[in-house]
C-alpha cells in the first residue's frame, strides 16, 4: 500500500511538472482569457511571430491608463495572482494581450513568455506581514513565468529593461489579497510608459537601445522570476545597460518616493534628476532589509534600481491593499519619472 501511494505521488508530480510546461501554455492563452475581467478595449491574441513591420495601435489602446490595468489585475477574478495558480495565469494572459495590442516584439524564450518552475510554498507571518517560505517537505514544483516584450532599438545589441513583478499573495487565511499597490501599481506604470514609447515610435522617434518591458513572476517567493532571467538570459548580461524596477509605487503622497539599488551606478543619479524634474522628492532609504527584483542583479555588473512609494508598507500584504489605496495623481508622477529616465538613457 505504501509503495502504491509513493507511485501515485510520483505520477502526480510528473503530471504537475510536464503538463503545464508542454500542453497548457497555448491552452492558457487561448482559454483562460474568457474568464478575465475585460478591459475597455477588446484583447486580440495573435500567433507568436516576429513582426515584419510595426503597425500603429489604435488611439484607444495608446490612451489606456495605469489605473485601468490596476483595476483588472486586482479584480477578484485574478484571485490575488499567487505564483503557480490560475490567477497568475490569467494575469499572464492579460499582460500578453496588452503587449500584443501594442505590437511589441517578443523577448521571451517562448514568445513573450519565459517559463520556469517554483517550489511549493507555505505562508508565514513575519512582523505582521504575510510572507512566503519554501515548503521543505514537498518536492513537487509548479510552473510560473516571466513575460518580456519591447521595442527594437537602432543598436540591437544593447538593451534597457523597465520592469515590475505582477504576482501577489493570492488567498491567505481565507481572504483575498488583491495586491493593487503591490504590485499592480508597478505593472500599470510600466504598461502606461510603454504606451507612451510606442506613441513616440509611431511618430518616428526611435530609441538607440532596445527597450524591454519585463513582468517578473514569483517575486513574493524570493525574486524567483528575475533570478531565473539573470541565470538564463538569452543575451549576455553585459549588453544590459540598466534595469529600472517599479514596486508598490501607487499609495501615499503624490511626491514621496524612495529608491533601492543593486550597488552604486550613474543610474541612481539619472533617477534622482528625473524625480526632481517632476516635482517629486526622494528620501534616502536603505531598504532596512527589504529588497525587490533589483536584488537579482547584485553582483552581475548590471545597474539596477527599484523605485517605491515612501509609504509602501501601509496595508502591504493584507486584504486592505485594494484599489482604494491608489493615488492616481501619484501614478501619473511615477509614469512621468520613468518616461524621462528612459528617454535620457535609451534615446
Amino acid at each position: 500500500m505504501k509503495s502504491r501511494r509513493t507511485f501515485l505521488k510520483i505520477l502526480a508530480g510528473i503530471g504537475a511538472f510536464v503538463v503545464p510546461w508542454t500542453v497548457l501554455p497555448e491552452l492558457w492563452r487561448g482559454k483562460l482569457g474568457f474568464f478575465l475581467t475585460r478591459p475597455s478595449v477588446k484583447p486580440v491574441i495573435s500567433p507568436s511571430v516576429k513582426h515584419t513591420g510595426f503597425r500603429k495601435p489604435s488611439a484607444e489602446i495608446l490612451a489606456r491608463k495605469a489605473i485601468e490595468d490596476i483595476g483588472v489585475l486586482s479584480h477578484p477574478d485574478m484571485q490575488g495572482r499567487r505564483a503557480g495558480t490560475a490567477g497568475e495565469t490569467r494575469s499572464l494572459v492579460y499582460l500578453e494581450e496588452q503587449l500584443r495590442l501594442l505590437n511589441l516584439e517578443a523577448f521571451g524564450n517562448n514568445g513573450y513568455w519565459q517559463m520556469f518552475s517554483i517550489p511549493s510554498m507555505r505562508e508565514r507571518v513575519i512582523s505582521g506581514r504575510a510572507l512566503f517560505r519554501p515548503d521543505e517537505t514537498d518536492s513537487l514544483r509548479m510552473p510560473a513565468a516571466n513575460i518580456l516584450a519591447g521595442l527594437l532599438g537602432k543598436n540591437r545589441e544593447e538593451t534597457i529593461i523597465i520592469s515590475s513583478h505582477y504576482d501577489h499573495l493570492g488567498i491567505y487565511n481565507g481572504k483575498l489579497c488583491p495586491g493593487a499597490n503591490d504590485n499592480a501599481s508597478g505593472v500599470g506604470c510600466i504598461l502606461q510608459v510603454m504606451r507612451y514609447l510606442v506613441r513616440d515610435y509611431c511618430q518616428g522617434i526611435r530609441p538607440k537601445l532596445n527597450i524591454v518591458a519585463a513582468f517578473w513572476g514569483a517575486e513574493e517567493m524570493g525574486y524567483l522570476g528575475s533570478k531565473h532571467f539573470v541565470k538564463n538570459s538569452a543575451n549576455p548580461l553585459s549588453n544590459l545597460k540598466a534595469v529600472i524596477n517599479y514596486d508598490t509605487v501607487g499609495n501615499g503622497e503624490k511626491k514621496d518616493f524612495i529608491l533601492w539599488s543593486a550597488g552604486n551606478s550613474p543610474l541612481i543619479e539619472n533617477m534622482k534628476e528625473a524625480i526632481v524634474r517632476n516635482g517629486a522628492t526622494l528620501d534616502p532609504d536603505s531598504g532596512h532589509g527589504h529588497q525587490s527584483d533589483e536584488a537579482a542583479f547584485i553582483g552581475t555588473g548590471v545597474p539596477a534600481v527599484t523605485m517605491l512609494s515612501k509609504d509602501w508598507l501601509i496595508n502591504n500584504h493584507t486584504p486592505e491593499d485594494n484599489i482604494s489605496l491608489i493615488n492616481e495623481a501619484k501614478l501619473e508622477t511615477a509614469c512621468s519619472i520613468l518616461y524621462d529616465v528612459v528617454k535620457e538613457i535609451a534615446y
